[in-house]
């Protein structure tokens, strides 16, 4: 078989069963990396585990930057939704996927509608962990370290479904240069599958934002407060992150938070 034949059978799989996930949205970095592209698997959607710092931090896709232009929006006090699958082909950005087949299949599920459970590594709707959404005011991404983002928005039943939306709080200030930086993170359930981070990030901006907004606090380690139902542990209030909080980095060689 040839490599491009290779790639078109791998895209027809049922990809479900492979357990990898990705936003998609061009102002994404890495958008269109594929197989080629390194000397390794480093898809967006290729989950990140005991990296060193460089090849986990941005996916190692600083260098493949979303043309100019391309910015994902935010509306303060509104919602955006962000499109999430097993690759390109299951989102309606499938026409810039290497096998430019179109696999939604119209169930709304992310790896469509006959994936199991185990291809959003969850036991079932009522395990998915949730996504998150950070932000960081900052123009150049060769300026940004893990400890500026901050997470402004979550939802609880991403990556569940295709289209997930988030929901931005009324008070976002606008980025201060006109272009912040997001990222996408999620870490799923213990309960199904190996141990994993996800990060995409991307260029973005908060439109619609109050001239009275504060600038996001810095952000600090989140510290859980209430009941613990994977090790059963009872709840400390006195264990709370107040204010901004960092996301989650962990199972890297380098700069676990």
């Amino acid at each position: 078989m040839t490599f491009a034949g290779a790639l078109a059978a791998l895209t027809l799989l049922p990809l479900g069963a492979l357990a990898h996930l990705r936003m998609s949205h061009p102002s994404m970095y890495g958008f269109n990396v594929s197989y080629h592209t390194f000397d390794y698997d480093n898809r967006p959607e290729v989950p990140l585990q005991y990296y060193d710092f460089n090849q986990w931090w941005f996916h190692n896709h600083i260098n493949y930057p979303p043309h100019d232009g391309d910015v994902f929006e935010f509306p303060a006090g509104g919602s955006a939704t962000i499109e999430i699958g097993c690759n390109k082909a299951w989102t309606s950005y499938f026409a810039s996927d290497d096998g430019r087949t179109d696999l939604r299949d119209g169930s709304g599920k992310c790896c469509g509608g006959d994936a199991p459970p185990a291809s959003v590594h969850a036991a079932n709707f009522n395990d998915v962990a949730g996504c998150g959404i950070g932000i960081v005011d900052k123009a150049n991404v060769h300026d940004i370290k893990p400890e500026d983002f901050a997470i402004f928005s979550a939802n609880h039943t991403c990556p569940w479904f295709t289209e997930n939306v988030f929901h931005v709080p009324a008070d976002m200030p606008a980025c201060s240069e006109g272009v912040c930086h997001c990222a996408w993170f999620w870490i799923h359930s213990p309960n199904s599958g190996g141990m994993q981070m996800f990060m995409n990030a991307f260029k973005c901006k908060i439109t619609n934002t109050k001239p009275t907004a504060k600038k996001i606090g810095k952000p600090q380690l989140a510290r859980r407060c209430g009941h613990d139902p994977v090790l059963n542990r009872d709840g400390d209030p006195k264990n709370c992150t107040v204010g901004a909080k960092q996301p989650l980095y962990w199972l890297q060689n380098q700069r676990n938070n």
